[in-house]
């Protein structure tokens, strides 16, 4: 009879688990093409942002998000409405101009959709939501994860520092529908607390009646990442949400930001609001670490060949002559 000792038991639900991590952690925040919600950005190259996916409700563009391991895709908790059935999402990987598929777009179904246990709504705290890929994507020039930090600083994107944002958004602040082809923009890191009195200061926009408001009352938590200019102009704008602000670290992209909400497009004094993705790396390790066993209690193989499982246990298996 087929004998595994407890110690390659082990060894194998590791080596099924982990797979998956190592793998999105060598070629994470690494595109294989350089170059040179968007408002006052530029065409991006295709495949130069190879995390951003498109996703779609009834075939429509609803929201972006980011890749961050073969099988797991982060977005904002406000791109979802009502009862969260997976079933009426697609995720698109490796899109480029939305009306015209490449032929090394995938598109995935979804499993598994958990919103931020804390989320309460537009403009509040926690505005997060994982997205699991029915099956695990193989990566490609077009589809790549990018980098989560890990780094010991708590605050690893400096005030000043300068990120991108991407996405499918409207290009003019009084736009309604979404652009073509993936645009890109370049804006500085601002400091939470100014960003804070910014949206409490009076601006073109009648968006906020700060008169009613405490002056000790927050509207920027901790929380959060504002990116953009003081002046207006340039930001990201419907279309946008859930998709990345990527910040570049000795030469590898990390997810620094998700787009969650603004006041308008590109108004003065109303930069954009980011979720800020290092206040809740912990949340997403422990939902992907969660949800990385199947009902029956089956650990997934995470993409690896069934092959290479068979000749492993094989390998360990030993095959004993029992006394009938």
């Amino acid at each position: 009879m087929l004998c595994l000792c407890c110690s390659q038991i082990v060894l194998l639900f590791l080596l099924l688990k982990g797979v998956e991590n190592s793998d999105a952690q060598k070629v994470c925040g690494h595109p294989k093409v350089h170059s040179s919600r968007i408002v006052g950005g530029k065409r991006a190259e295709e495949g130069e942002w190879p995390w951003q996916v498109s996703i779609r409700e009834n075939r429509l563009h609803v929201c972006g998000g980011s890749l961050i391991s073969s099988q797991w895709v982060v977005t904002a908790a406000h791109c979802f409405n009502g009862p969260l059935v997976a079933s009426k999402y697609r995720v698109h990987l490796g899109e480029y101009e939305l009306p015209k598929p490449a032929s090394t777009m995938v598109s995935s179904a979804i499993s598994l959709i958990v919103v931020h246990p804390y989320y309460a709504g537009v403009g509040l705290s926690a505005d997060i939501a994982l997205v699991k890929l029915e099956e695990p994507v193989i990566f490609s020039r077009t589809i790549l994860p990018i980098c989560l930090s890990t780094v010991a600083d708590p605050e690893p994107f400096p005030v000043g520092m300068m990120c991108w944002v991407t996405g499918w958004g409207d290009l003019y602040p009084d736009a309604s529908f979404v652009t073509r082809t993936l645009q890109k923009l370049e804006m500085p890191i601002l400091d939470v607390d100014k960003c804070d009195e910014m949206y409490h200061n009076d601006s073109s926009s009648s968006d906020i009646d700060t008169e009613v408001l405490p002056k000790d009352y927050k509207l920027i938590y901790d929380d959060m990442i504002c990116a953009g200019y003081p002046e207006g102009k340039k930001d990201s704008c419907q279309g946008d949400s859930g998709g990345p602000l990527a910040c570049k670290l000795n030469g590898t992209w990390f997810l620094a930001g998700i787009v969650s909400f603004g006041v308008g497009c590109s108004e003065p004094n109303r930069p954009g609001v980011y979720t800020r993705v290092t206040s809740y790396t912990d949340w997403i390790q422990h939902t992907i670490e969660k949800n990385s066993v199947s009902n029956d209690g089956v650990p997934h193989a995470s993409g690896i060949p069934v092959v290479f499982v068979l000749i492993f246990l094989l390998s360990t298996f030993h095959v004993s002559a029992v006394d009938l």
